[in-house]
This record gives C-alpha cells, structure tokens and sequence, in this order.
C-alpha cells in the first residue's frame, strides 16, 4: 500500500477529530491524542509495522493507552508483527470519486442542518428538534475525509446515513475535493459499499495490553 493515502487519510481524520499534534518518526505517524485511555495512536503501513510496535512497547504511556493502526493487505501478517499486543478489529480504509457516490435524499419527517467552514463540514438530521443521524468531513485540498457517522438507534434502517453522506458530499465538492477517503468499522462497511466506495487496505487496530487481572 502507498505511504501516502495513509498520510492523506491520517491527515483528514486528524481535522475531524480535532488531534493537531502529530508527526512522522521513521515511517510512523505519531497522533498525539491525550485522552485518558489513548494517549498516543502509530499509524503505518505493514513495512513499518514492526516499528510502529516497538514504540507502542517502548513508550512511557500506561498500559493500554498506546494505539496503533496498520494498513496491510493481510492481517494474519501483521496480526504476526504486532504479537503481543492485543487486537482490537481490523477496519476498511476506503475510497471513492466524490462524484461517483450515490445521491441519497433526506426522509420527509426529517430535517437537514448543515454547518460549514472552510475545511470542516458538519451535517446533521433531526426531527422533533433530536438529532437522529450525523457525520463530519474534512477537506484538505482534493480530499474529503469523511468520520464520525452517527445514527441514532431508534432512527436506524431508514436511509439517514446515506442522506448524511451525500449531504457531506455535496458541500466538499463545492470546497474543491474530488476524492473521498475514510476508516469503516466492520458495523459500517456496507452502508459505504453499498454508497461506491472501493478498499484500499485493511487497518488493523491493536493496543498495548492492559494488566492481568487475578
């Protein structure tokens, strides 16, 4: 897999998180997030997963709260790198032609609510003033990087997260991108093959261990 989509992604996923501190260590993206149970994320591809591991080992944050994601074409490879760390899931990283993403419109009881600045797009659908679906994207240049895509239990099976993706479309294509690019968890994976996007790598997800119990 290219380095670059990794950064590109990295960088997109970092607006719309919010997490400005991060850098690049010998081919690992160091993402300084700060929360209590995450303090640090090392992205990299496969070639630089045995590294990315040793820092992970090697730092001074507690247990557990050091995260990697690696970008492979086979997880049983790297699941192999990252021993002993614990796995957590393995996600889809994605792409797309924003224009060749199917337009979805908003249900009839629902209202549409748009928020946008430059590089940072907020959508949300509501309905008897609730929020019943969301989702963010960040816009970096030609890209559009799509995160947080939310939709409320009981609003479910109702077409609001496709609304919500071309809602987000709509606007980035407008600020100049043309490509889109996200991380799905397994959960939402169909709702994004079934929008057009296609598989870049697979990103395995792991962390440091947390102490035995007992």
């Amino acid at each position: 897999m290219d380095d670059d989509v990794l950064r590109r992604w990295q960088r997109g996923w970092s607006v719309a998180r919010e997490w400005t501190d991060y850098t690049e260590v010998d081919g690992v993206i160091v993402v300084r997030v700060g929360e209590p149970d995450r303090r640090v994320e090392y992205l990299a591809t496969e070639q630089h997963a045995t590294t990315a591991a040793r820092m992970a080992h090697t730092d001074a944050n507690p247990a557990g709260s050091s995260w990697l994601k690696i970008a492979t074409t086979s997880r049983q490879r790297v699941a192999a790198v990252l021993h002993p760390l614990e796995l957590i899931r393995t996600e889809r990283l994605l792409t797309i032609s924003l224009s060749d993403q199917q337009s979805s419109q908003v249900p009839a009881q629902y209202e549409l609510d748009v928020s946008a600045t430059p590089g940072l797009i907020d959508v949300e659908l509501r309905t008897d003033g609730k929020t019943a679906a969301s989702g963010r994207m960040a816009v970096l240049g030609a890209d559009a990087v799509a995160d947080v895509i939310y939709t409320a239990p009981p609003h479910r099976r109702r077409g609001l997260a496709r609304a919500v993706m071309s809602a987000l479309a709509d606007v980035a294509i407008d600020q100049g991108a043309t490509t889109g690019l996200l991380s799905a968890s397994p959960d939402g994976l169909p709702l994004y093959q079934s929008l057009d996007w296609s598989p870049v790598a697979d990103l395995v997800v792991a962390r440091t261990r947390l102490p035995s119990v007992g």
